[in-house]
């Protein structure tokens, strides 16, 4: 083959992923069956934010079709235009995967992408089109998603914003997404969880980073996001 592999920089990129040509050459980890027949399904429903998956290499790496543009290499701040076109790519995404076999099977919403942030975004002038990285792929509920998404696009947790514009900025994200009877709060209660998970999951791995981070950025969410508009407490039934 004539073409150079080229080594895929920004995101958190996987370990021995390239370009080659028109293409992406990605070394296959565990089972991917689910994510092989979920990037089928969305070519079949018209959902163009994804990859296609073209097949598997003479090195058992999966050929996908490579999205142009940029990947953030970490979080960082992003315009409302930025933060609403990522809630509507979400949105379109959940709706092209709720009639996927595994979401019938499970009874669930849709499938979760479970790691919908801006190191797994494709962004063309500035714009975030593309959605990468299906390893974390499950059945369940679309706050579930919507919540962690939250809590990575507008870097909920970092001091340098307020309360208030977080709460501001949660409104552009939903607006975004297009939620009927869905409030900030409940968005808020789900990034919490997110990140409170994220902090069980780093103690299991011993990653002491990992729990320092998601632990902070969990007190400070409750503190200055949730007790802000909900201090009460806050209602996670969710209607679309």
């Amino acid at each position: 083959m004539s073409e150079e592999e080229i080594s895929l920089a920004g995101g958190r990129i996987t370990s021995g992923v390239v370009r080659l040509g028109d293409t992406v050459r990605r070394p296959i980890r565990g089972d991917p069956t689910c994510a092989h027949g979920l990037l089928t399904h969305l070519e079949e429903q018209g959902f163009d934010g994804s990859p296609r998956l073209l097949g598997i290499d003479e090195q058992n790496r999966e050929i996908m079709t490579y999205l142009p543009g940029d990947v953030p290499s970490d979080l960082g701040h992003f315009a409302d235009f930025q933060l609403a076109a990522a809630g509507a790519l979400l949105r379109r995404f959940h709706d092209a995967t709720a009639n996927f076999t595994e979401v019938r099977e499970r009874n669930a919403e849709v499938m979760c992408h479970n790691d919908w942030a801006p190191t797994n975004a494709v962004f063309c002038d500035g714009v975030p089109y593309g959605m990468v990285d299906f390893d974390t792929i499950a059945p369940g509920l679309r706050l579930w998603d919507l919540g962690y998404s939250a809590f990575t696009w507008l870097d909920l947790g970092n001091p340098d914003y307020t309360g208030d514009e977080q709460v501001r900025r949660l409104s552009v994200l939903a607006d975004g997404y297009g939620l009927a009877n869905c409030s900030a709060a409940q968005i808020a209660g789900y990034a919490v969880a997110r990140q409170t998970a994220l902090a069980v999951s780093g103690r299991v791995q011993g990653k002491k980073e990992m729990v320092d981070w998601a632990a902070s950025a969990a007190s400070w969410t409750v503190l200055n996001v949730t007790e802000r508009i909900s201090p009460t407490g806050y209602d996670l039934r969710f209607t679309v």
